[in-house]
């Protein structure tokens, strides 16, 4: 009897030994995998970041394609056609200072309106000639930037039949000579601005 209740109490003693160590090896592990899982996550995150250079070399490619490739012909006419909107804007300025006041002569401020007329000739010679030279590719891109053209080119052509009207007068009125010019002159900065652009849209061909 004596033997066998001492079997028991080791039985017991040795159950309360092993299980609570078994426990915390299994709790260990448990922790471990738990612990895997941020790591899992950040290696995850670093490879979504792998894939911002592309997203750059992507937006690179359509800026390129954005581009219009142009001659160097084109490129040549576009910039004559940028010095005589420069040359017609400097003569409408000094037209309209001459008319001034008592400064204003009409024989000279038609004399100058004749200068305009030939200039602005010209260079709508020289707008139809970049135009015309445009490829369906290059006309494209670059519609929104020739319809504001147009705009200008029908408000300059405006102006200058309303000065020529007033100069055609026996006694023109200075006042109505003096705005026209003035008009014209911020007509012809905003055109030049157009031209601008377009050499800057445009680069060179190979």
């Amino acid at each position: 009897m004596k033997i066998r209740m001492l079997w028991l109490v080791m039985a017991i003693a040795f159950c309360a030994t092993f299980l609570p160590a078994q426990g915390r090896r299994g709790g260990g592990q448990q922790g471990g995998s738990g612990g895997q899982g941020p790591a899992m996550g950040q290696g995850q995150h670093r490879g979504g970041q792998v894939g911002s250079p592309s997203g750059t070399t992507t937006r690179q490619r359509d800026r390129d394609r954005d581009r219009i490739r142009a001659t160097d012909q084109q490129r040549d006419r576009l910039q004559t056609c940028d010095q005589t909107a420069k040359q017609i804007r400097t003569q409408a300025r000094q037209m309209a200072r001459d008319a001034s006041g008592s400064k204003f002569n009409a024989d000279q401020a038609r004399q100058q309106r004749d200068q305009l007329r030939q200039q602005l000739q010209t260079m709508q010679q020289e707008h139809e000639q970049l135009m015309s030279g445009l490829s369906e590719q290059q006309r494209e891109p670059l519609q929104s930037r020739v319809q504001n053209i147009n705009q200008v080119q029908e408000r300059v052509n405006t102006q200058f039949q309303q000065m020529d009207a007033a100069l055609n007068q026996n006694n023109p009125d200075s006042k109505v000579v003096r705005e026209q010019a003035r008009e014209m002159e911020k007509s012809m900065k905003e055109w030049q601005k157009q031209y601008q652009k377009m050499q800057k849209e445009m680069s060179a061909g190979s």
